[in-house]
């Protein structure tokens, strides 16, 4: 694999590289491979982590949103209405 031509990078569409990659991955030493597997996995968890805190973010974002337009006076059906936000979640912050 480390005997393609760098031009052919240069040309290559997406889904070449991708095939590429592929078989730079098939041609891994069993040690390699496992090395490869445990930084795939590094990576998910990183990922997941991720999406996780954004997701944590979003619903403390939204929590101070409704907290703050029911200390400004506005019912939960309002709250509800302006901001899209189901009145069932409303009710239950």
């Amino acid at each position: 694999m480390e005997n393609i031509d760098p031009s052919v990078y240069e040309r290559a569409d997406e889904g070449l590289l991708r095939l590429i990659d592929k078989a730079k991955v098939a041609a891994l030493s069993e040690e390699e491979q496992k090395l490869y597997d445990a930084s795939m996995k590094l990576l998910e968890d990183e990922i997941d982590m991720e999406e996780h805190g954004y997701k944590r973010g979003k619903t403390e974002e939204r929590q101070l949103i409704i907290s703050n337009l029911r200390q400004a006076g506005f019912s939960n059906e309002k709250i509800a209405e302006m901001t899209k936000i189901p009145l069932e979640e409303i009710t239950k912050i």
